[in-house]
């Protein structure tokens, strides 16, 4: 089994001063800059309506194991090309023909768990400032 490259987790200043992430593709690095707010929003739109099907599968499980197939197929089937756009969406300036000849599928995902990361701040600052008032 292959381990993906790990890259370090960024500073507190990294974050605030918009500095790009560290990514391995293709075991090439490169620099991936933070969307602004208004492409961002977009961005996470796209994010929520590829998400949620995981979600429901969950809840489809008690419901129709025909219907929890059904849903299951297309996530594994249409959902891996879906994220992979997605990623490209937000790393609009990586070469993507030039990735996707050289890139394993293990390196995106890690990539592409940075990028969400990156995009979602708000969903790791947010237990830790509900936990700072809880003390």
């Amino acid at each position: 089994m292959v381990k993906a490259k790990s890259v370090r987790e960024r500073t507190e200043d990294e974050i605030v001063s918009q500095a790009g992430i560290k990514v391995i593709l293709g075991g090439q690095e490169y620099i991936i800059k933070p969307l602004v707010i208004r492409e961002s929003r977009e961005w996470r739109r796209k994010y929520a309506e590829i998400t949620t099907p995981i979600f429901n599968m969950v809840n489809k499980t008690a419901e129709s194991v025909e219907e929890f197939g059904n849903i299951y197929r297309d996530f594994l089937t249409a959902k891996p090309d879906e994220a992979i756009d997605l990623f490209f969406d937000y790393a609009r300036d990586l070469p993507r023909g030039k990735i996707e000849a050289s890139a394993t599928d293990a390196e995106l995902a890690k990539a592409f768990e940075a990028v969400v990361e990156l995009a979602l701040p708000l969903a790791s600052s947010l237990p830790k400032s509900m936990g700072r008032l809880s003390r």
